[in-house]
């Protein structure tokens, strides 16, 4: 199944429970990735609609806010990956009840510094070598990877265990999502993976698409080949799929309960949220789905009152 046919099967799932009094605050928790799409959008919603909505937010992975989420401290979590088993889990014992809303296409950047553009591309089998969790203390040199490369240090740096950025990618190139070398250099910011790798002439990471829409990090966008040639990522490639093993769907999820609420306040963020999430996605740097999909989502939801927050 490729993009377009997975936007058009995926719904927005409801989310639920907030615990705590029916007229909360709008709660947020959630992905890192999409930190300054929600921001971005949250500081247009408080100038129009919703200017009288208390809101809170944390964007501490998406691991993070998917189990707030499944245990009622939060009513909406963007999300760089799928809800997880174990989450799942945690939702299905505590009877909360979400939607999975599909907002954009993102793909995984594999960085390097520019000092290591001799590599020309690297494949999936090298990506493995590097990042490997049973990698640490053993492939420590470039040569390592790939016997025709220079014989200097290599240093790896990634996203933590929290990132659902870091699971997805772990989960393509090693099959143990979540999992980091021990010797690795990490961080839970895109910004700081970015600066590190920038600083150090014999580093590689990988990042968020969105994460390099307006980083001023002088960092080497690495070509991957897949099998059938080397492919940069991009909007195209994301969109024909040749960057499909490293390319995702992002989504929000929401709380049922949340949507239920009286005041209305859920309900109405999400419904503008969807109205403008394709112009606010290619703002920052991800790829919109079609406006067929932001409709379907709108569709999925509760119907509004008249009553206005």
């Amino acid at each position: 199944m490729n993009f377009r046919q997975c936007a058009r099967a995926i719904g927005f799932s409801v989310l639920a429970g907030l615990s705590g009094a029916a007229h909360a605050d709008l709660k947020i928790a959630g992905s890192d990735t999409l930190e300054a799409f929600m921001q971005n959008a949250l500081s247009q919603f408080k100038r129009s609609e919703g200017a009288s909505i208390p809101v809170t937010t944390s964007f501490k992975g998406s691991s993070a806010g998917l189990r707030d989420l499944c245990e009622g401290r939060t009513a909406i979590v963007p999300a760089s990956s799928r809800i997880d088993s174990e989450n799942q889990r945690r939702c299905d014992t505590a009877k909360i009840g979400y939607m999975e809303l599909p907002i954009a296409f993102d793909a995984i950047v594999v960085i390097a510094n520019p000092a290591r553009a001799a590599l020309g591309e690297l494949n999936l089998d090298e990506l493995k070598a590097i990042f490997h969790p049973d990698s640490a203390g053993k492939v420590l040199r470039w040569r390592q990877v790939r016997a025709s490369l220079a014989d200097t240090p290599l240093s790896v740096v990634s996203l933590d265990t929290k990132s659902g950025t870091n699971a997805f990618f772990g989960g393509k190139v090693h099959g143990l999502a979540g999992f980091v070398r021990s010797d690795a250099k990490v961080s839970s910011q895109h910004a700081d993976i970015l600066r590190m790798v920038a600083a150090d002439p014999n580093a590689i990471g990988f990042v968020s698409m969105g994460a390099l829409a307006d980083s001023r990090a002088e960092v080497w966008k690495v070509p991957i080949n897949f099998g059938n040639g080397p492919v940069m990522p991009s909007r195209e490639a994301v969109l024909n799929d040749s960057y499909a093993p490293l390319s995702r769907l992002m989504y929000l999820y929401v709380s049922k309960a949340a949507l239920a609420e009286k005041d209305g306040h859920t309900l109405l963020f999400v419904a503008w949220l969807m109205e403008r999430a394709g112009r606010l996605a290619s703002y920052e740097g991800f790829v919109r789905l079609t406006e067929a999909n932001y409709q379907d989502n709108l569709r999925k939801l509760p119907a509004r009152n008249s009553t206005k927050p």
